[in-house]
């Protein structure tokens, strides 16, 4: 399990917080244990939170300033993963959770102001990876489709453009489903609201994926070792 999961896009309405708190919540429902970090000046998720509710054993901690660093060092010492929401505009406190965190998701709305901006998120990612701090251990790099509409032309041709770019683009999709809105009115979310329903089904697809890549590049560097 990735360590520290940051979600980072330039811009908002991506479903971003969505897809933080529903990892978070399938990820605690599957025997992690996860923690979430609301860095959006917003406090989208943190403004939901019930302590005493169905995700009272996923601990938010509001920190949408320059202390997010050490926040998510000391989530980590207990907590695998620590999810991190940034804002959905590029500022110093997203960046330094980059810093901090071992893989970078980008949320993409099919539209092409929003691949313009996922492209811009990976432009960051890159340039932190060239910095002292990330020297010989670079921040993995995904991007995943949100807010879909099922086969519609659009999403097709958003998934095509990245990929044949040759940008890391997740299989499983986040489908634009009533279930979130309704589940997140309560600071919930589908996998627990409606654990069989598709929206569920969606996220466990994703984070699935998103495991997948860590047996991955473990089996990489087992390979390299070897070598």
């Amino acid at each position: 399990m990735f360590g520290v999961i940051t979600l980072i896009t330039p811009k908002g309405g991506t479903g971003k917080s969505t897809l933080a708190r529903s990892l978070a919540a399938h990820w605690s429902l599957t025997g992690h244990k996860p923690a979430l970090v609301d860095a959006d000046p917003q406090q989208t998720l943190a403004a939901r939170y019930n302590p005493e509710g169905p995700m009272s054993g996923v601990p938010i901690v509001a920190e949408p300033e320059e202390r997010v660093a050490e926040v998510i060092e000391e989530l980590r010492r207990r907590h695998a993963p620590v999810i991190v929401d940034t804002a959905g505009f590029r500022n110093r406190t997203a960046i330094t959770a980059l810093v901090a965190t071992d893989l970078a998701i980008i949320p993409v709305k099919p539209a092409v102001e929003d691949i313009e901006a996922a492209v811009a998120a990976f432009g960051l990612i890159k340039e932190i990876n060239d910095t002292p701090e990330r020297v010989g251990r670079p921040v993995r790099c995904v991007m995943v489709l949100t807010m879909t509409m099922s086969a519609t032309v659009i999403a097709r041709h958003a998934r095509t453009q990245l990929t044949e770019a040759g940008y890391p683009l997740l299989k499983a999709e986040m489908a634009n489903r009533v279930a979130y809105p309704e589940a997140g009115i309560e600071g919930l979310s589908p996998s627990i609201v409606a654990p069989d329903g598709p929206a569920a089904r969606d996220i466990a697809a994703i984070a699935q994926e998103i495991m997948n890549l860590e047996i991955h590049e473990l089996g990489t560097h087992k390979k390299v070792a070897r070598a």
